[in-house]
């Protein structure tokens, strides 16, 4: 019978990548109802040294492939290796992070097992079916901003799938020192892909996602002039920029800055709001700020719900005012 709760290590360029920790704070979370076991799989060029990075990540059990060479990007040879290792450690559940390089492989590890993949979820919880079984309920939003629903995978098919918004957990601070298991029969195979060199990402904005403050702004602040306003005002604090839907739609900050069910979880030491409504799709996102400051000229709007200090006014002239000291 399947069992465990498996976690799948990104790595890029011989390092475990930092999402893996929140994935395994999701599955500690899993696990204090159903006692099954974190296992971890990785597979990769420089194997021992991504399992050195592991083997205290809190995980009971890991699993290693040593492939013959760096197969970043070949999605297609890497899924075959990890649907390989998951049909020899037959995990219930099995927690990929929703990133780019974790959608693309396992769409294709889960057409290889003949199983769901539930994408892009913002909450794992754990129910029990009336034989004593426990199942995931993978919620996640759906419909651009309108609806927030729950999957489940059907009833017999293993492993159920899921991938997990980053940011949505905390890294897992435990220790433990898991044994580390070698599928040395597993090989990777050919690819169809051949990578060609890489070159740095360019990005409009530093990383909200490892910001201590951030400037968010909403529908508010669209206007050419209320957005360079914006700008200058992180610009000035040393903050990076996020926004609401609306921002993503027009261009003004990048998909990889929306901040809300549809976008990014973030958790910032200071979160300075701008013309954002606090429309739930977005809260969801921020709701763990340590320190929330909203400025907005409706005295009403829900963002004052949760904003610790709040200035019902006009953020141009508020940020005018700032920027001229």
């Amino acid at each position: 019978m399947a069992k465990g709760i498996c976690v799948y290590a990104e790595n890029y360029n011989g390092k475990i990548e930092p999402v893996t920790a929140e994935l395994i704070s999701a599955a500690h979370s899993i696990k204090e109802t159903t006692g099954e076991p974190i296992q971890v799989i990785v597979a990769g060029e420089k194997c021992e040294a991504l399992t050195d990075q592991l083997k205290q990540s809190g995980a009971d059990e890991i699993y290693a492939v040593k492939t013959d060479r760096d197969c970043a990007f070949q999605d297609d040879a890497l899924s075959q290796v990890i649907a390989d290792m998951l049909k020899k450690i037959d995990p219930s559940s099995v927690l990929v992070p929703a990133t780019p390089m974790g959608r693309s492989i396992f769409s294709r590890v889960a057409v290889k097992l003949n199983c769901g993949l539930t994408a892009d979820c913002t909450e794992l919880l754990v129910a029990q079916r009336e034989d004593g079984t426990y199942y995931i309920k993978q919620n996640k939003p759906s419909f651009g901003e309108n609806v927030f629903v729950t999957i489940v995978t059907k009833e017999g098919y293993y492993p159920q799938m899921m991938t997990v918004r980053p940011g949505v957990y905390t890294p897992y601070e435990g220790e433990g020192s898991a044994e580390v298991t070698y599928f040395d029969d597993i090989a990777l195979p050919a690819s169809k892909i051949e990578g060609v060199g890489a070159v740095p990402a360019e990005a409009e904005t530093d990383s909200i996602l490892a910001a201590e403050v951030v400037v968010v702004g909403g529908r508010g602040a669209e206007e050419p002039e209320s957005f360079a306003l914006l700008k200058a005002f992180a610009d000035k604090i040393g903050a990076a920029i996020g926004g609401t839907r609306p921002l993503a739609d027009t261009g003004q900050i990048p998909f990889q800055n929306q901040i809300g069910q549809t976008g990014f979880t973030i958790r910032p030491k200071i979160c300075i709001s701008l013309g954002v409504s606090g429309a739930i799709q977005h809260t969801e996102g921020i709701k763990d700020t340590k320190l929330m400051v909203a400025i907005n000229t409706d005295e009403n709007a829900p963002i004052y719900n949760i904003a610790d200090y709040g200035i019902a006014a006009d953020l141009n002239e508020v940020l005018k005012e700032y920027l001229e000291l």
